[in-house]
């Protein structure tokens, strides 16, 4: 006779609770974590380069807080509570943090309110912090955009000193009374780095391209713009906020024209969008820049001109002091957000060639 194990338990008699009672569950929507994906993408590209990737690290034993200073109750809370998702070291030394943020980073208030603790935590330990977001780790010809920041980050500590020694050599060569801002932009190390390291997968689509439907970007090998079926390039649009403005958002043109058409009248045209976070804040609420624009231009009218300029100064003063710029080196949102939109416009092009191309 099977055995009841609670045939003599107190459970046995209130069991009627769990079915006649008040008490009500429902079911909710299944979460994905996405933090082992994150975790691979960032040993792949860190560990062979004599990083380490600690996970789950609690914050107060990757910074410290000197004994004498005083925190805020609220921030001291957190502190000691708190934990990074990701902490990359090197030689036993935090380098800089990743964290995941799900879409209740953007809009849970208090979910926000502990993003900005730790965002303000970090910049006062000086430890970069990495905010990532599900589009970082989606694939597009097996690459993700945060394999391609974090090849940017590792690329730049090696070429950088090579980048500027160009330059200085350069510089050298000039001949005196020449106007060193006629190559203003040759003298940027990170004008010269970026030109190196579009995103990788923007090389392979452009050769799928020309193997496959004979269209060739006009930007390269004249020979193949001779022989092709159409001409194609990628335009920078616009560079702005978002409308979550600590994103940048750049817009770039897909477009594809015939050959020997002077006018470049598109046969295909397609605008693409990408939205890159560029800064962090350290407030809740960080304030509107108002009347800035009027300041820098001089262009303050009417009475009290001198206090209404010194006003809008403080405010934006403290707006700057209430935000974060992401600084880990190689990692520009500018560059990031410009160069992946120029291989999506490109791949834009190419699902038109695959299915709505016309016919000679």
């Amino acid at each position: 006779m099977p055995c009841d194990p609670y045939a003599s338990s107190p459970l046995r008699s209130h069991s009627s609770l769990f079915v006649t009672g008040a008490l009500k569950m429902h079911i909710r929507r299944v979460i994905i974590f996405r933090e082992p994906k994150v975790d691979s993408i960032l040993r792949r590209q860190l560990t062979k380069e004599g990083y380490r990737i600690l996970q789950k690290v609690r914050l107060a034993d990757a910074i410290a807080k000197d004994r004498n200073d005083q925190l805020p109750q609220r921030d001291f809370d957190y502190y000691t509570k708190a934990h990074l998702d990701f902490l990359v070291t090197r030689d036993d030394l935090p380098v800089f943090a990743v964290e995941f943020d799900g879409a209740g980073h953007m809009q849970d208030e208090h979910a926000i309110e502990k993003d900005v603790i730790k965002n303000r935590l970090c910049k006062l330990a000086s430890l970069p912090l990495l905010r990532i977001t599900s589009s970082e780790i989606e694939e597009d010809d097996q690459l993700t955009l945060l394999d391609y920041m974090l090849m940017r980050y590792v690329a730049w500590q090696k070429e950088y000193p090579s980048i500027v020694q160009e330059i200085e050599n350069f510089a050298a060569a000039i001949k005196p009374g020449y106007n060193p801002e006629n190559h203003a932009v040759d003298l940027n190390p990170s004008f010269h780095f970026d030109l190196r390291h579009p995103f990788p997968a923007r090389t392979v689509v452009v050769e799928r391209l020309w193997r496959s439907h004979r269209i060739a970007w006009s930007m390269q090998k004249p020979e193949r713009q001779q022989a092709a079926t159409c001409l194609c390039d990628v335009y920078l649009g616009s560079m702005g906020p978002a409308e979550n403005e600590q994103f940048l958002k750049c817009t770039q043109w897909a477009v594809v024209w015939r050959p020997g058409d002077a006018e470049r009248v598109p046969v295909f045209s397609e605008e693409i969008s990408v939205s890159l976070r560029s800064w962090l804040p350290l407030r809740t609420e960080v304030p509107a820049p108002d009347g800035v624009l009027e300041v820098l231009w001089g262009k303050i009218e009417g009475p009290n001109t001198a206090e209404r300029a010194q006003e809008i100064a403080h405010q934006f003063e403290v707006r700057v002091e209430s935000i974060w710029c992401l600084n880990l080196p190689g990692i520009s949102a500018w560059d990031i957000a410009k160069n992946y939109a120029e291989y999506l416009g490109f791949r834009a092009i190419e699902r038109w060639a695959k299915g709505d191309q016309p016919k000679e």
